[in-house]
């Protein structure tokens, strides 16, 4: 039975859910509706990690196609499309690296095997990108979407259109049920009932090696056709996933007649997992299968049962001089030399274990309490430690194992260090290591691994440290095997050194771990939270990109003078504070004074995130707060009140400004209401004096300058700042504001009584 199920991420916008309906409608099949809690997809501009929209999937076992299809969306047909980069990777989180960014030289990034696409945001979605993945893995996957930057203007929140983004995402796959299982190592007869039949085989931790094999091939049903083709006419083995057989490629799979066997051999294969294989056959047909395996149980290896494996191994050549034509304890090809296997073979009799098995540890995982933070270590008889000895030439194995979802958000860490002060001859050492996810990596010679497997090298004659940093690890059992190679004179020789020690530091943490600074000099590390998302990402000070914050944009010296530029363009406040200190303006000039210094630390935290005296947030509010407080008290002064008034004017912006921008700081509502009620103050003080005196006064040419100052910074502040220019026009937006003060502030509360008083008196006076 075949099943369809969607995992639908809902899109803000009405074409989306159109969308959808017309895919139902389409499928006329029996569908499983599985909804996500999280229904925020939008769209950002790429500028670090952080910005990326981020999905998650579970696929399930046995799916024989997985199908993703995305459409971009923009809320207003006048806004500008946008490309869409798509990223579908199994396991963790993709890769992402814009415009070439580097990586640190230890950071290994090859292994992302992230699927790409593109897309273009559109008003009325009718189309949509598709992406049919045959044959995934089952588990998590993820999708990570963004736009492609773009010097986007800076706009206030309210003023204007600001488009908006969107993504929506559709996941369905067909799923097989009911594989028939093959059991280990019994002879078994099979019989197809399909096309394509498939069969499931087990393999379960400790297995070193498998063989699977098909024979004795026989039609059930005959007809005339069958005499013309091969008995199967396509088999395949996979782990893990399901082999999919393509009709337009037959030549690619093998094909068997009545009297033909073939046999698979897996020499690494995955353990604790399935492996599936695939019968392609016109006709019903019978067929024998067998699976045999060979162990290689996971078990505390200690020193007593190494050295007993050494010992043989020398004891076998102490007639004559031992070198490495005569002594090979290395892999050649996928299996191992037969001089391994002899000197090998006679002691594992004795501890009944296979004749190829090598010392195997499986590291302990230590949480520690921060996020991401575990450390593996080796478990002795009675302690854990970081240290592992190799004896001989002996290889060992370690292993560990990355948890989904858990430790996936981090980086992994790999570091070697091999202790080693002097030699007690001229020999010198050299110590590999090949790393591999998911299966046991198989070595070439003695100093290198296969291809497709990550490796390191250390040597006691130049390299005593190797490190190894892995962003965002899939989830898997992962294997490590080291082993030394003694040197004299460029030749390998028998080490004399019985006992080589080397410090194998295995973790998991946050960001990069470079240098005991998660992001180098030049940026911070940060953790995002999306639903049952989390990870951690580098966001970088102004002037630097890339994954770990070593990619440059701009000059050092010019990111420092712009964000000074932007600081000290406060400094433009200091005559408006002078001003208000002359003309007895205490509570403006204290008001002015502290809009100087927290707009100050405010940008000063905002541009590089490292002098932060308090929290962004608090800062940010404050400088909210206090600059339209700024606005509202100079509109109060321009109104002339009497002192009896002044203070309630006060209090009640105050109170409105507080609430305005608690509801949202980066809004409109929060400048343009405490602008109109403080707009309103002059005008209506100024026409009730115009009535009462009946006569109309014309603002002064000193009032209309500041009000031209005024208004060329609103327009600055409001269509002219955009991300890359924000560092000029913002400074030229304090500078204007802060000059606008000094045109618009009133002479002294003193003064101003007794021009009043004068005022009413002459114009009594006219009037009797």
């Amino acid at each position: 039975m075949i099943s369809i199920c969607f995992l639908i991420h809902c899109s803000t916008f009405h074409q989306f859910s159109i969308f959808l309906n017309i895919l139902f409608i389409l499928f006329q099949m029996n569908f499983c509706i599985v909804p996500q809690a999280s229904q925020e997809d939008r769209l950002h501009s790429f500028k670090s990690y952080s910005d990326v929209a981020m999905f998650h999937y579970t696929v399930p076992k046995e799916v024989e196609q997985a199908t993703w299809q995305f459409a971009a969306f923009m809320d207003n047909p006048i806004c500008q499309p946008r490309k869409v980069y798509i990223h579908l990777k199994f396991g963790s989180y993709p890769i992402i690296s814009t415009n070439n960014r580097t990586f640190l030289t230890n950071m290994y990034v090859t292994h992302d095997d992230s699927i790409i696409v593109t897309a273009t945001t559109i008003y009325e979605q009718n189309n949509a990108t598709i992406v049919p993945i045959y044959g995934p893995q089952s588990g998590d996957w993820f999708v990570a979407a963004y736009m492609s930057y773009w010097n986007e203007r800076i706009q206030q929140q309210g003023f204007g259109h600001k488009c908006q983004y969107s993504i929506g995402t559709i996941a369905l796959w067909s799923q097989k049920d009911n594989i028939e299982s093959i059991s280990v190592g019994y002879k078994m007869i099979l019989r197809t009932s399909a096309r394509e039949s498939y069969y499931k085989i087990y393999i379960p931790s400790g297995i070193w090696n498998f063989r699977l094999s098909v024979w004795n091939c026989t039609f059930v049903l005959h007809n005339l056709y069958d005499i013309r083709k091969p008995c199967i006419e396509a088999i395949s083995l996979k782990g893990r996933i399901l082999p999919i057989f393509n009709y337009s490629h037959p030549m690619e799979f093998k094909n068997l007649t009545t009297n033909a066997s073939y046999t698979f051999t897996e020499f690494s294969p995955y353990e604790d997992s399935y492996y599936y294989l695939l019968i392609v056959s016109s006709s019903v047909i019978e067929f024998n299968v067998k699976v045999q395996v060979s162990e290689c149980p996971i078990r505390l290896t200690n020193k007593s049962f190494m050295r007993e494996s050494t010992d043989t191994a020398l004891s076998l050549n102490s007639a004559r001089e031992l070198n490495i034509n005569e002594y090979k304890w290395y892999y050649k090809g996928n299996n191992i030399s037969r001089s391994y296997n002899k000197i090998f073979y006679r002691r594992n009799e004795e501890h009944e274990t296979d004749n190829s098995c090598m010392p195997r540890h499986q590291l302990v995982r230590v949480k520690h309490a921060e996020t991401f933070s575990a450390t593996y270590l080796l478990q002795e008889k009675e302690w854990l430690s970081s240290r592992l000895v190799l004896i001989g030439s002996i290889p060992v194995m370690t292993q560990f194992d990355i948890l989904p979802l858990i430790d996936i958000g981090g980086t992994l860490d790999v570091s070697v260090h091999l202790e080693i002060d002097k030699l007690p001859s001229k020999q010198s050492i050299l110590v590999t290591l090949c790393i591999q996810k998911g299966r046991i990596p198989k070595l070439r010679n003695h100093h290198s691994c296969q291809n497709g497997t990550l490796s390191m090298n250390l040597s006691s004659l130049d390299k005593h440290n190797a490190k190894l940093l892995i962003a965002y690890p899939q989830p898997d059992t992962w294997y490590i095997i080291t082993y030394a190679t003694c040197y004299y004179d460029g030749k390998p020789v028998h080490c004399h050194l019985k006992e080589i020690s080397i410090l194998l530091k295995i973790s998991t943490g946050k960001c990069m771990l470079f240098n005991h600074n998660l992001c180098g000099n030049h940026g911070v590390c940060q953790e995002i939270q999306k639903n049952i998302l989390h990870y951690a990402t580098c966001n970088c000070f102004e002037g630097y990109t890339g994954w770990d914050c070593t990619d440059v944009t701009s000059p050092a010296i010019f990111s420092f003078m712009s964000t000074i530029f932007l600081i000290f363009s406060n400094a433009f406040f200091i005559p408006a504070i002078c001003m208000t200190i002359k003309r007895k303006l205490y509570a403006e000039g204290l008001v002015y004074l502290t809009t100087m210094l927290i707009s100050s630390l405010y940008h000063a935290c905002d541009q590089n995130g490292q002098f932060c005296i308090v929290k962004y947030e608090i800062l940010q509010y404050s400088d909210f707060f206090s600059s339209i407080l700024a606005f509202w008290m100079t509109l109060v002064a321009m109104a002339e009140l009497s002192t009896d008034f002044i203070p309630l004017c006060h209090i009640m912006g105050v109170f409105v400004i507080t609430i305005s921008v608690q509801i949202d700081r980066t809004g409109l509502i929060s400048i343009l209401i405490p602008l109109l009620m403080g707009v309103v103050i002059p005008i209506i003080t100024h026409v009730c004096r115009i009535f009462r005196l009946k006569k109309c006064k014309k603002p002064s040419q000193k009032t209309l300058l500041g009000l031209l100052f005024a208004i060329a910074g609103i327009l600055l502040y409001s269509f002219i700042e955009t991300k890359e220019n924000y560092y000029y026009v913002h400074s030229i937006w304090h500078i204007v504001m802060a000059i606008s003060l000094i045109f618009l502030l009133p002479l002294t509360r003193s003064k101003q009584t007794s021009l009043r008083s004068t005022s009413c008196n002459v114009d009594s006076a006219s009037f009797a």
